[in-house]
């Protein structure tokens, strides 16, 4: 991708924190949101500086010194659809480690990411001011990084 300014970019995918904690663990199979987007391929996640606590305790996951505002990894986003309610049972579930502790619901679509690869150190990032669904990232910001996880672009 190329922004206004004519730089190559790469999409970020923005979650609150544990989320992109569990999908590079392994321990979330999808995240899921309201809305549809329309990108597959290559997708940073960041880590924003708000919490779903409910999530993070009921995963035992402790957010204080936990980096935010943080691009922590990449994944090629799988063509985003529609949950089918097995899928949002079992991502519900997911949320709340099996504990019946977490009352946050699944979205309507459903984003799988396959090849998840955690950054060696998470790269500070400041997105657009504002509220915010996605934002793209200047591939020079996060080179390195990809370099040194294995990823080519």
């Amino acid at each position: 991708m190329r922004n206004s300014t004519n730089v190559k970019t790469i999409p970020a995918f923005p979650n609150s924190f544990p989320y992109n904690e569990l999908l590079l663990s392994g321990k979330l199979s999808a995240k899921t949101r309201t809305w549809r987007w329309g990108h597959a391929g290559l997708t940073l996640l960041y880590t924003s500086t708000s919490t779903a606590r409910d999530v993070a305790d009921a995963h035992g996951l402790d957010p204080k010194g936990t980096p935010r505002g943080v691009l922590v990894g990449v994944g090629e986003l799988v063509s985003v659809r529609e949950l089918t309610d097995a899928e949002a049972d079992q991502i519900e579930r997911e949320f709340d480690n099996n504990t019946g502790t977490v009352s946050i619901g699944a979205g309507a679509y459903r984003y799988e990411f396959k090849n998840l690869k955690r950054f060696k150190r998470p790269i500070p990032f400041k997105p657009p001011q504002g509220a915010v669904r996605l934002f793209n990232v200047p591939i020079s910001t996060v080179a390195k990084a990809l370099k040194e996880v294995g990823v080519s672009l």
